[in-house]
């Protein structure tokens, strides 16, 4: 897909949500662009970490059993928040938490690796792998999780066995102009 094509399927892809009144606490309003709320908490969380992450290593001279526990302690806002179903308030603090769990992550990777080089010490070798295997398995049953949670919203819509709702009509539209401009009709420069 070329970078014309990405960009007239942005609003919709920035939002990861249909575009209706269903999922309007799922997004954040920027400048008139429908972003997605659990995005941009967790992204914020992650640029959060990265200004942490040196300050952690070279000021505070942190090991990587702080970091790792400090990873875990983060991490545990998410199942909380999934499971228990909050206020919007306290998902969005869940996910900036996440953020920071993330970069806490691959940081407690690279201490336990410096570790393992260093001093052998197998414990690293336990961290590096319980953090990996904590990564992909929750990555992979939260995401079919969430999936699962915003099918049961558009099931329960009255405009769900409808062809093209009014939440996606939006990017079926875009999907659309992408053809014609593949095309080279109406959509095209000539």
């Amino acid at each position: 897909m070329t970078k014309r094509e990405k960009w007239m399927l942005s609003p919709y892809r920035l939002a990861h949500h249909p575009l209706c009144k269903n999922f309007d606490d799922h997004m954040y309003v920027i400048k008139g662009q429908k972003v997605c709320r659990g995005c941009v908490n967790l992204y914020s969380g992650m640029i959060a970490g990265l200004i942490l992450a040196p300050i952690m290593v070279f000021v505070l001279k942190v090991t990587f059993w702080m970091v790792f526990t400090a990873m875990l302690v983060l991490f545990i806002f998410t199942p909380i928040s999934a499971f228990l179903d909050p206020p919007r308030l306290i998902k969005d603090v869940s996910r900036f938490f996440l953020g920071i769990a993330m970069i806490a992550a691959g940081l407690s990777v690279i201490l336990s690796i410096v570790t393992l080089a260093q001093a052998m010490n197998w414990w690293a070798f336990v961290v590096i792998l319980v953090t990996i295997a904590l990564y992909f398995s929750s990555r992979a049953y939260f995401t079919r999780y969430r999936n699962r949670k915003n099918e049961q919203v558009c099931r329960k819509c009255d405009q769900f066995y409808h062809p093209r709702c009014d939440g996606m009509v939006d990017a079926v539209d875009r999907a659309k102009a992408v053809e014609s401009f593949n095309k080279g009709d109406a959509f095209s420069e000539q």
